[in-house]
């Protein structure tokens, strides 16, 4: 797939908003505009996966039912049980493959971005904020790994409910001159059960890491790119229902907007 820009609001003045969605997901238009974001507004489509591609997991889960129900019913236990959990077992394995291979989509594709953003109108005398969900959030990583910020002015960048990692965000802070806005959610069961190693954005706190370049120990550590600029915000008290994985892990949608203050850009 190739990865392209959709507007969805045009203005010659104010920021250029930049925005990602996650794994099988995209909100509306309207969702987006609610949010209020000032000045011009596109949205990236990358290789983000259908839920078509959940069909091969359910239809697995399902033979597995065909067998272990009517098995159970009569009393085969192992045979009814050990066909249920196989299939089961099958599907997330799945599902694994399924999302690793989307992993690897939004860090390949996180690398076109910046050559997208080069046709933007006033693309170089405007600030660009950028803003990434779920796997969108590896997109957005990938993307400053690679950007020219002597080309863009790139200024807030804001993560919600994120699957990228929490470490390695320091070197990247000269990519972007604004803040980075962590938005996340302890009680995210869909982070939970990702199949990514490191610990993620979206379950808890981006931590500046200050490396000291001393050899003796005595000397201070240099000043952190990202002191003053990194902002942690536990939204799990305003999003849906936990026990509703799904909702809960959508509903940055709805807030991302109130913590975006783009007036003074």
């Amino acid at each position: 797939m190739t990865v392209r820009l959709q507007r969805i609001h045009e203005s010659s003045r104010g920021p250029i908003h930049v925005v990602v969605a996650g794994y099988r997901s995209r909100p509306s238009d309207a969702l987006i505009q609610s949010a209020g974001l000032r000045g011009s507004v596109y949205a990236v489509h990358w290789a983000a996966g259908k839920w078509a591609e959940a069909g091969t997991s359910v239809g697995v889960i399902a033979r597995g039912m065909r067998v272990g129900v009517p098995a159970l019913r009569t009393g085969k236990m192992m045979l009814g049980l050990g066909s249920i959990g196989a299939c089961a077992g099958g599907a997330l394995l799945l599902g694994a493959g399924q999302f690793r291979l989307r992993y690897g989509c939004a860090a390949r594709d996180g690398k076109q971005l910046p050559a997208l953003l080069a046709d933007l109108p006033g693309i170089a005398d405007r600030p660009v904020c950028l803003y990434g969900h779920s796997l969108g959030t590896v997109v957005i990583r990938s993307a400053l790994e690679t950007i020219d910020h002597d080309r863009y002015r790139i200024e807030d960048v804001v993560l919600m409910g994120g699957m990228a990692s929490r470490l390695g965000w320091e070197p990247l802070a000269d990519r972007f001159a604004g803040r980075l806005i962590n938005l996340y959610s302890p009680l995210d069961r869909i982070l939970s059960i990702a199949p990514v190693w490191d610990r993620v954005v979206g379950r808890g706190e981006v931590i500046s890491e200050i490396v000291s370049e001393s050899v003796s120990g005595t000397e201070p550590a240099p000043a952190s790119g990202l002191i003053g600029r990194l902002l942690n915000h536990n939204l799990s008290d305003r999003l849906p229902s936990q026990f509703n994985a799904w909702a809960h892990h959508s509903g940055y949608w709805k807030h991302f907007g109130g913590f975006v203050d783009d007036g003074g850009l």
